[in-house]
């Protein structure tokens, strides 16, 4: 008899289903087992879907590379997770595009309290490097809980890796193949260190799967799906990094970048996400930690002892309402405080920057207003 992950194996070897349809086909049917059993009727029903799954599902190279897979994981002690249990990143069921199944090589949390991801050039300079090692540095002094997610390649990514190696931090690696080889293949001693020092490499490709182009495209997703704040190091004005924190933007995450010179390409990227107010703009961690409001987890008893709230007293009626919601409902957009306070936009934006000004609110470079 099979397991429910031999056939979710087979389902995503199904040529045309990626995870979106993989889960929304789960969802309906109850489980991939199901989906292979359904008669054709039920899956007829299905627009633009049925007949894919009915062409393909009796194809016995499903599960023969179903079965491979199985082996493959056992053999290496992959962990398969599955979107939805318990050990699934829960920042990534966020994500309406996160994957239905990851291969994990390692036995680090996924979902630990804090989690940065760095990204950028694959040509980076000196410095980009600097500015990675500094960053990582200092989260490391403040948070000693601190992850760092990259994507393993050239440049800034095996920066912030070496970097978190180097100061003891765990460092997560997702990867655009398969756990049967590490690309490129000069990062495998570094691979094998963090996984060893408690990290882990992450895919979405089962083993056999080549690094072609599209597969770094979507695992971008991924990078920043399991992140609470993005940092663009380094970047050209195009590339995989803006794509990433594009990306970041869309799932509500923070993204942040460092300036550059006007005159280096490598920084240009960086400079347009800040001039558009796509990213905040930092110089150091601490920069990253007041942005994130992690700036007291790290301090002592007497910093948050100054931490105790405000007195309200000489608040408007307006900002009032606006701290009360903000409590009640957690952040919130511009327009979504505007529908529930019924405050008028232009009202409430000389609030808003009344209460910004007082460090009683911030506002995210994602365009979220929370409390401090």
């Amino acid at each position: 008899m099979h397991s429910e992950l031999f056939y979710i194996i087979a389902l995503m070897n199904i040529k045309g289903v990626g995870s979106i349809l993989a889960r929304h086909l789960i969802d309906i049917f109850g489980s991939a087992e199901a989906v292979f059993k359904a008669n054709a009727t039920e899956l007829n029903n299905i627009p633009r879907i049925g007949t894919t799954i009915l062409e393909q599902r009796g194809n016995n190279a499903l599960f023969e590379l179903a079965e491979k897979e199985l082996q493959f994981i056992e053999q290496h002690n992959i962990r398969a997770l599955v979107y939805g249990d318990s050990d699934y990143p829960k920042r990534l069921l966020e994500c309406d595009d996160a994957p239905a199944l990851l291969y994990c090589l390692g036995n680090a949390d996924l979902n630990a309290k804090h989690i940065v991801g760095i990204v950028g050039t694959r040509s980076c300079t000196q410095y980009g490097r600097e500015n990675v090692e500094k960053l990582v540095r200092g989260l490391k002094e403040a948070l000693p809980d601190i992850v760092i997610v990259s994507g393993l390649a050239l440049g800034i990514d095996i920066t912030s890796h070496v970097a978190a190696l180097n100061e003891h931090a765990t460092t997560f690696g997702v990867v655009a193949h398969g756990l049967d080889q590490i690309y490129p293949s000069i990062h495998k001693s570094t691979a094998r260190q963090m996984i060893a020092d408690g990290g882990a490499i992450l895919t979405e490709y089962s083993s056999g799967t080549r690094p072609e182009r599209g597969n770094f495209l979507a695992r971008n997703r991924i990078i920043a799906g399991l992140c609470d704040a993005l940092v663009v190091a380094e970047s050209k004005d195009k590339g995989g990094s803006l794509v990433t924190a594009s990306i970041a933007l869309d799932y509500n995450r923070e993204v942040f970048a460092f300036p550059g010179r006007t005159t280096d390409d490598r920084s240009l990227g960086c400079n347009r996400l800040i001039r558009l107010n796509r990213a905040g703009l930092i110089t150091c961690a601490d920069d990253l930690l007041e942005a994130m409001g992690w700036a007291h987890t790290s301090h002592n008893d007497r910093a948050i002892q100054q931490s105790i709230p405000f007195e309200e007293e000489n608040l408007t009626p307006n900002s009032r309402l606006i701290l009360d919601t903000l409590r009640d409902r957690g952040d919130l957009r511009l327009s979504q405080l505007s529908e529930l306070t019924g405050i008028d936009t232009a009202t409430l934006m000389e609030e808003l920057l009344d209460l910004e000004l007082s460090d009683r609110l911030r506002a995210t470079p994602s365009g979220l207003y929370q409390l401090r």
